[in-house]
């Protein structure tokens, strides 16, 4: 997974959190119907885009792609499976070249 893809994949995973946490927080206290009506399409078009990135990109888990989609979570999942996959890749990366990583501490 490049990093550009990894980036896009978190950027929309907190943008969705973020509308998703706006959206609840006026429907349990002031329930403005024009904050539903703008954040609403907003929330629906973030985690569209967050599932398609994360149907086409390359190198991703099936886990991260299944979990992608799921609603309401698929957003915290994804941020929270890129997170786990590059830190896989970092430590295979430094245990086939334990030298090389050493020079970079």
């Amino acid at each position: 997974m490049t990093v550009g893809v990894r980036r896009t994949l978190a950027v929309l995973s907190v943008l969705e959190l973020a509308t998703l946490s706006a959206l609840l927080v006026n429907l349990f206290t002031v329930h403005l119907p024009t904050v539903s009506q703008a954040l609403g399409p907003a929330h629906g078009a973030v985690y569209l885009s967050l599932a398609a990135v994360a149907l086409m990109a390359r190198g991703l888990l099936p886990r991260t792609r299944v979990m992608a989609v799921i609603p309401v979570v698929g957003g915290v999942l994804t941020l929270v499976n890129i997170r786990t996959e590059r830190r896989r890749a970092d430590n295979a990366a430094s245990a086939s070249h334990p030298v090389e990583c050493a020079d970079r501490l």
